[in-house]
């Protein structure tokens, strides 16, 4: 077994500790492989020269060695732990009793460890930057309010030992492992990762990073965020999918939330109001369960925003206050939380408050710049109301740091509303393409492919974009044709909506000359 008691006593033979009331006892590695030997021999008398050939194999030594160790146990355990019978050998003599560690629950938040790093082979001077690789991702992953991240001195237990995960996953009380590889040389460092569903040993995602190593520290860091970015949207998307298959009776008020997170942002600024109304209906349960549950505010923030966007409410005004007000209360129960933060930033804009909303999603970034929504939501939002030389850069970033991100339709839709308001109209033009093929059924796509098309000259991919808007997003066309664009950038608001009316056969083609 693992883990064997005796006495106030713990030994754990694959971390190779010996604890006493909890607190970890220093023992040397011929002492703890004496003690281990002695324990798993403890039926039998045990003669010096079997002693001898198990602690110390293949070595020759006195045996003035052995009686070191021998007294070292008696002074740690107790001078009857292990008892000496004359002319045959030693016997170890404590009650022992074996077991496993108690398996901890799983939190209602997602939970994940990083487990360390496998060296596979560093020059000299750099054996430190596995563990550092380790430590950074730890503390980048432990950003994100969702997440229960175990720490890191928890994690070092399994260093150097066979790993049975699904043990990992009792022991820790964690459904998701990170593991990964490090190869470093003076100028190259390879780092490879993998996320793994501990519970079944499922992988869920793995990626290779490759980096310029000149700036040890810099470059660890870097690393370590471009890690976690892609990481964090991998594991929302494997807990989505498991979370459809719960009760919702069964279901804690966080995890009725989380349900409820899943299901209205599933489909990432759809047009269809069905998964809004089925989050909003779960954010409600949830808080009747528990009226503190930030995630669960969160959610109707989330849905406030979907619908003040989309046209789908009965009123703009009346969903935007009630959406702040969400978001306000989110932040209230969680002040840490930047999704709350960005939600909120994004509602002032919508609301025409662009000097509330700017400087709080500036802070939402800074609160976690690993996460790959808010710098995408950054970049538009500086390329509209802020720095506009920073807007196409910042969402850019976001593609580039989590490039398979579920949500990379959206993220690329953020890009090309940047490159519009920098009058880069034909590449907005094709990344209105590639955000359409990443969201298909998404009505923001289509509104970029209608405006950017038309800047670039190219009519009839615009209007073709604008008639397919009309299919499935009427409200959102009533809207915009009528000039309610939740912007207040006045520039941008007079060409975004004389090009719309352009694409719609509202205003000639040439009305679009002196805006461009």
């Amino acid at each position: 077994m693992d883990e064997i008691r005796f006495s106030d006593f713990t030994l754990q033979r694959r971390a190779r500790r010996l604890a006493k009331g909890g607190e970890e006892i220093s023992l040397g590695a011929r002492a703890f492989d004496l003690l281990d030997f002695l324990i798993a021999k403890r039926e039998d008398v045990v003669t010096r020269d079997e002693i001898m050939a198990t602690v110390w194999p293949d070595t020759v030594v006195g045996e003035n060695n052995l009686n070191v160790q021998v007294g070292n146990l008696r002074r740690i355990l107790g001078p009857h732990a292990v008892v000496t019978v004359p002319g045959r050998g030693l016997r170890f003599a404590l009650d022992v009793e074996e077991g496993r560690p108690a398996s901890l629950s799983l939190p209602d938040k997602p939970s994940v460890v990083v487990l360390p790093f496998s060296d596979l082979g560093t020059e000299s001077g750099l054996d430190w930057i596995a563990d550092g690789f380790v430590e950074d991702i730890t503390t980048e992953l432990s950003r994100f309010r969702d997440l229960f991240v175990v720490a890191r001195n928890s994690a070092l237990a399994y260093e150097n030992v066979p790993r049975d995960l699904r043990a990992v996953s009792r022991e820790l009380g964690v459904r998701y492992v990170v593991e990964g590889s490090v190869r470093a040389s003076l100028d190259r460092v390879r780092v490879t990762a993998k996320l793994i569903d501990a519970t079944n040993g499922e992988q869920v995602w793995a990626e290779n990073f490759d980096e310029d190593l000149s700036g040890h520290f810099e470059t660890q860091a870097k690393v370590a965020r471009a890690i976690v970015t892609c990481l964090v949207p991998q594991i929302d998307r494997a807990e989505a999918q498991r979370e459809r298959a719960t009760a919702p009776e069964d279901m804690t008020a966080h995890g009725l939330a989380r349900r409820a997170w899943a299901v209205a942002v599933g489909g990432h600024m759809a047009y269809d109001q069905e998964p809004r109304e089925r989050g909003a209906e779960l954010a409600r349960q949830a808080l009747d369960r528990d009226p503190g549950c930030s995630l669960a505010w969160r959610v109707l923030a989330w849905v406030a925003w979907g619908n003040a966007y989309h046209g789908t409410t009965d009123s703009v005004p009346r969903t935007l206050s009630e959406g702040i007000d969400a978001a306000t209360r989110a932040i209230a129960a969680d002040p840490a939380d930047h999704h709350a933060r960005r939600l909120r930033a994004l509602l002032h804009f919508m609301n025409q408050e662009s000097d509330a909303g700017l400087p709080e999603l500036r802070q939402a970034h800074e609160m976690n710049p690993n996460c790959s929504s808010t710098l995408a939501w950054l970049g538009l939002y500086e390329g509209l109301h802020g720095d506009a030389s920073r807007g196409v850069p910042l969402a850019q970033a976001a593609i580039r740091h989590s490039p398979r991100d579920p949500a990379r339709g959206t993220h690329l839709a953020a890009l090309g509303f940047a490159q519009f308001a920098n009058r880069n109209y034909a590449e907005a033009a094709d990344t209105a393409t590639a955000a359409r093929a990443e969201a298909a059924g998404s009505a923001v796509p289509l509104v970029l492919a209608t405006i950017a098309n038309v800047a670039a000259g190219r009519l009839e991919p615009a209007t073709d974009a604008f008639r397919e808007l009309e299919k499935i997003a009427p409200a959102l066309v009533e809207a915009r044709l009528s000039g309610r664009w939740l912007a207040t950038n006045p520039e941008y608001l007079k060409r975004a909506h004389t090009f719309f009316r352009i694409a719609a056969g509202l205003e000639p083609p040439q009305s679009a000359g002196p805006l461009l």
